[in-house]
């Protein structure tokens, strides 16, 4: 990848404790040394699900984004009024 597109890889290891934050859009690679188990959150910013909602052709894709949206309109309504 270096050569054909100047893009070079990192090496990490990770000890017990340790947590490895991945920004979003970043591609990765795992390779398990031992036995793990791996916690994972991904995060979607409502700006950026609007966003990617316009973009979108897929209608299940759109669906699962309009309710995220809804979610989050529905969320800063209620803190708005003082529903927290």
């Amino acid at each position: 990848l270096r050569e054909e597109c100047g893009v070079s890889g990192w090496t990490l290891l990770q000890f017990l404790g340790d947590a490895v934050l991945v920004p979003a859009g970043a591609p990765h690679q795992v390779q398990s040394l031992t036995g793990t188990i791996s916690v994972e959150q991904r995060f979607l910013s409502p700006e950026n699900a609007a966003r990617l909602r316009d973009r979108s052709t897929h209608p299940q894709l759109r669906a699962q984004l309009d309710g995220i949206i809804f979610s989050a309109v529905r969320e800063a309504v209620g803190v708005l009024r003082g529903r927290e």
